[in-house]
């Protein structure tokens, strides 16, 4: 699977172009501000169906116009597959593959397996369990349409849930058997998606550690843990436990919506004992982890997009990643870097080929 025409129309910085790619590795060069890492959001935006770095649509539209456009061209198992999102201001966003527009954006998730690689993924680390809930719903859901269902029907429960919960505060009422519906609903879905995470976690754990062995030398050991109080007792059992706390709070304490993740480096948690070199490399290993698993589950080798990743690592660790970029496991890669020589030094000895898109 590669991507082979991307036309871009009032996106961002950009007012019109195309970019033809080659199958393997494209590179944009070019000072900070250029527009760089907007190729790799609208890349990214193909593939799931929203940017990665703004959850406002309307500053996405070029400033002074009213809509944009950002067209891509796939050839996917030997098909070519033409996927359009368009937006027009205070208009619904359109996406379109082969000029049929999608009803639910579920529908198109896991089409177009990718992996974004950023600097923004040290938010990962440094911020709350909701950040590092969102990677990891992302990465199941684009194997598995079943999981990115329940966690839409979980979500609406919750909210359902929540309003009631508000409901009897302000009028002074309680319904217990109203809310057993919606425990008993949260029970079902949550249980599939804790059980979902479990399973995730076993085989993405592998792939972790075993891509940081490669780029650290062996040098240190790292680990991702799974973190939920539906490990030790079942979501319904916590639902009613917690029923006069939820009550008081106004809103749903327990459920996996409090999960998370936890990052480890030689046992002990990243985000206190790794140094800045090594959290970057556990957020590029964490992406790599991610690759491996959505080649596995897919059965398609997933884009991968490098976003100016090579400030601030070592010779050693740069020389490792273009190692494991040079196996054949790889597909379509593009990076983005201010540094044009060290750009081209890169790609010559990958030995495979490429276009640098000098910007």
């Amino acid at each position: 699977m590669h991507l082979k025409e991307l036309k871009l129309y009032h996106f961002k910085n950009f007012d019109e172009k195309t970019f033809i790619f080659d199958r393997k590795i494209n590179c944009f060069v070019g000072d900070n501000g250029v527009g760089k890492t907007n190729i790799l959001d609208a890349i990214y935006f193909l593939a799931i169906g929203k940017s990665y770095f703004n959850n406002n649509i309307r500053q996405i539209v070029k400033f002074g116009e009213t809509a944009f456009s950002i067209k891509g061209t796939f050839d996917i198992n030997g098909k070519q597959e033409v996927i359009h999102i368009s937006y027009q201001l205070d208009k619904k966003k359109i996406i379109k593959r082969n000029n049929k527009v999608y009803e639910r954006l579920a529908d198109h998730i896991g089409l177009i397996p990718l992996v974004m690689i950023s600097p923004y993924d040290r938010d990962l680390i440094s911020e709350r369990g909701d950040t590092r809930r969102r990677f990891i719903d992302k990465i199941i859901s684009q194997a598995n349409a079943g999981y990115l269902s329940a966690l839409i029907n979980y979500q609406k429960v919750l909210a359902q849930r929540n309003r009631l919960l508000k409901y009897f505060a302000a009028n002074h009422h309680f319904d217990n058997k109203t809310l057993q519906i919606y425990n008993e609903q949260l029970h079902q879905y949550g249980t599939l998606i804790h059980h979902k995470r479990q399973e995730f976690i076993k085989d993405f754990a592998i792939f972790l550690k075993e891509k940081y062995a490669i780029l650290s030398q062996n040098k240190e050991q790292v680990n991702i843990i799974y973190d939920s109080e539906l490990s030790a007792k079942p979501l319904i059992d916590l639902l009613n436990q917690n029923i006069q706390k939820d009550r008081i709070l106004q809103h749903t304490s327990k459920g996996i919506h409090r999960d998370d993740f936890l990052f480890e480096i030689n046992g002990k948690p990243i985000k206190k004992f790794g140094s800045q070199g090594q959290q970057k490399s556990f957020l590029i290993t964490l992406r790599l982890a991610e690759f491996e698993f959505l080649k596995q589950k897919s059965q398609q080798v997933p884009i991968l997009l490098f976003d100016d990743i090579f400030d601030k690592l070592d010779e050693n660790r740069v020389t490792q990643i273009v190692k494991m970029v040079n196996d054949k496991t790889f597909g379509q890669i593009f990076i983005t870097d201010t540094h044009a020589e060290r750009t081209k030094n890169l790609v010559k000895n990958i030995h495979q080929s490429f276009k640098i898109f000098a910007l």
